[in-house]
């Protein structure tokens, strides 16, 4: 089957530092639609912007696959380039002269690679009404999370700028995959006219060759040298600086837990991106007096699983996730878990990990305590880690991402 696969995300980033889950979701399915006997595919941006077609084009070339260029379906005559430089070009001139937001609407496909196709699967965008007026072309989309919608509370306002129009081109005519049994209750509940026989739920999975058990003390001597820590044991979080992470509160748990045990060689690593430079200064200059606490904002895949392996537990207190990857990743490397309840987290972690009360500062750092002072019940917990951790991988989503396709097809 032919798929247009909407990789908008990774032309958008493509050679960029960004640990962004999303993005590496879009990544390892592409990784794996490509290797998959019964899938053809190509690649697309749901708009025109030269800078995203030709990052896709280096991107498909520098992992391996042929004919590029062909495998694009936007348009890419120079007619097309043409006339859209002078149609942006007419649109800012009558926006300033004359208040006028007109454009002519210029479709951003291929024509004749759309008439041969059976499946566009969007990730996370809106999908074109352009895809929408080709009868052979089944539509896919993947649901992470509603968090602007149910949660406005804790959502960044780019979230819903970004999410609102791809929520509004699903219809009764699309396929949905949700992340999580929870997505999907949040998605029917949202979007009460869709029916529930349209949507599958399929888990995502950690790439087995970035997260595995890696406990070499040579691996961790060189992290321990490069990001300057004076500590063995640490507890470990990864994710961006924003409200709904509840990254102040695990903060708060560590400094507990080191003034009331007098524990001064744990460290706590802390690894994603800030919010904003306020954010980060914000942060820093509140905690830079605790010589243990290490904000670190990018770390190459290479290092992720000696960080992972290495911490005394992966502490991750969100307080809505549509799925919550990084615990996927913990539990592959073997560290204990210790996460919110909330949202989809108890779903993923089940009881093979710690799920408590995100809000309870006293309750987390007892936690910590219990799995710093317990070894039997800290191996214990890096055991049901490894196990719950089999439950999910790539090969499985592909597996069932394919069977939604057919089914597409199929209805």
């Amino acid at each position: 089957m032919k798929v247009l696969f909407d990789a908008t995300w990774i032309g958008t980033h493509f050679k960029q530092n960004v640990m962004h889950g999303g993005l590496r979701v879009i990544y390892e399915l592409i990784k794996q639609l490509e290797n998959c006997k019964e899938v053809d595919l190509f690649y697309s941006s749901n708009k025109y912007d030269s800078l995203i077609i030709n990052n896709l084009i280096l991107f498909i070339a520098e992992n391996n696959h042929t004919n590029a260029q062909n495998k694009i379906a936007n348009n890419q005559t120079e007619i097309f380039r043409i006339l859209y430089s002078l149609n942006s070009k007419l649109h800012a001139i009558l926006l300033k002269k004359l208040n006028l937001n007109y454009q002519l609407t210029l479709n951003p496909f291929d024509k004749h690679k759309l008439k041969m196709l059976d499946i566009y699967h969007s990730p996370i965008e809106a999908i074109p009404n352009e895809i929408k007026k080709y009868k052979n072309i089944k539509r896919v989309f993947t649901c992470h999370d509603l968090m602007p919608f149910t949660r406005p509370d804790l959502a960044p306002k780019s979230f819903a700028n970004l999410l609102k129009p791809a929520y509004d081109s699903i219809d009764r005519e699309t396929k949905v995959i949700c992340v999580s049994e929870f997505t999907k209750s949040e998605l029917l509940n949202y979007r009460k006219d869709l029916d529930e026989n349209q949507i599958e739920v399929i888990y995502l999975g950690a790439n087995k060759k970035i997260f595995f058990q890696n406990l070499s003390k040579a691996n961790f001597l060189l992290i321990s040298k490069k990001y300057n820590f004076k500590f063995e044991k640490y507890l470990l979080c990864l994710n961006r600086n924003q409200k709904y992470k509840n990254t102040e509160h695990i903060i708060e748990a560590y400094i507990k837990v080191v003034n009331e045990n007098l524990s001064n060689d744990l460290g706590l690593v802390l690894i994603g991106r800030f919010d904003s430079s306020e954010s980060k200064i914000f942060f820093i200059n509140k905690y830079n007096k605790y010589k243990h606490i290490h904000f670190i904002e990018y770390v190459p895949d290479v290092e992720l699983s000696v960080f992972y392996s290495n911490a005394l537990s992966f502490v991750y207190m969100s307080l809505y996730e549509g799925f919550g990857l990084p615990i996927i990743e913990a539990m592959q490397c073997g560290t204990p878990i210790i996460s919110s309840n909330q949202a989809s987290l108890t779903e993923v972690v089940k009881d093979y990990g710690i799920c408590i009360n995100p809000f309870d500062v006293k309750l987390l750092s007892d936690q910590i305590c219990s799995i710093m002072n317990d070894a039997k019940l800290s191996e214990n917990l890096s055991v049901k880690s490894l196990e719950r951790s089999t439950f999910f991988s790539w090969e499985k989503n592909l597996e069932e991402t394919v069977q939604v396709y057919k089914k597409a097809i199929n209805n």
